[in-house]
């Protein structure tokens, strides 16, 4: 038996649009995910589930310079929500998004950067504009020639670099994990300084015990 059913992503060739194949991807992990209890939007592919006080929106960007019969550019964005802040927040009780979770720190070596990519061989690059060491999980893929084994690593990054912080964000010990010995572009992502977030209102308001801005330097 086939892995897919969707005859986009089994046949598509030269000849098949970017937008289509795009679209197929999409389709088939909201199928995936809509059994796990996610809603799919497709016509702005999203896919949404809210747990407790969490709300979270993964979303399905592409691109315009996508090149037919070789690439096909397929980029997962996660935002996280409190649905208590959400009420009385400007911001919709924004927590963070693909930069408080894929830049991790790395060596103590300024400039060294290690890409893990959700399939192919890691990179390793020297930043000459940024004195940041850091190990980013790269949530952008190439999606033409698809086949079930790279799709299985797409649904095991989404399970694991994304879905798994819908839990953990409502405990104290995966609260910590997100915060200790944080990033740089993580704290400033996490701290509502660079970015518009809640991150801090939400850890004050449900884990008054960690002292939240020292944690993040303020």
């Amino acid at each position: 038996m086939s892995w897919t059913n969707n005859k986009t992503l089994l046949e598509h060739s030269t000849h098949t649009p970017c937008k289509e194949i795009f679209q197929a991807m999409c389709d088939e992990l909201g199928k995936h995910y809509e059994a796990k209890g996610f809603k799919y939007s497709r016509s702005r592919p999203k896919l949404t589930l809210e747990k407790g006080d969490i709300k979270l929106i993964i979303e399905f960007w592409s691109t315009k310079s996508n090149t037919p019969g070789s690439s096909v550019s397929f980029e997962i964005l996660p935002n996280f929500y409190a649905k208590q802040l959400a009420k009385t927040s400007t911001i919709n009780g924004f927590l963070f998004g693909h930069t408080g979770l894929f830049y991790h720190q790395y060596t103590d070596n300024p400039k060294q950067i290690l890409v893990k990519q959700i399939f192919g061989e890691e990179l390793e690059r020297i930043d000459e504009y940024s004195n940041e060491s850091k190990i980013i999980d790269n949530h952008h893929c190439n999606i033409y020639g698809i086949d079930k084994e790279k799709f299985d690593s797409i649904v095991k990054f989404i399970d694991d670099k994304i879905v798994s912080w819908i839990s953990k964000l409502a405990t104290r010990e995966g609260i910590l994990e997100l915060i200790t010995n944080a990033s740089p572009t993580r704290v400033w992502s996490l701290n509502g300084k660079g970015t518009n977030s809640d991150f801090i209102k939400y850890v004050q308001l449900n884990f008054p015990d960690i002292d939240i801005e020292k944690k993040l330097g303020l």
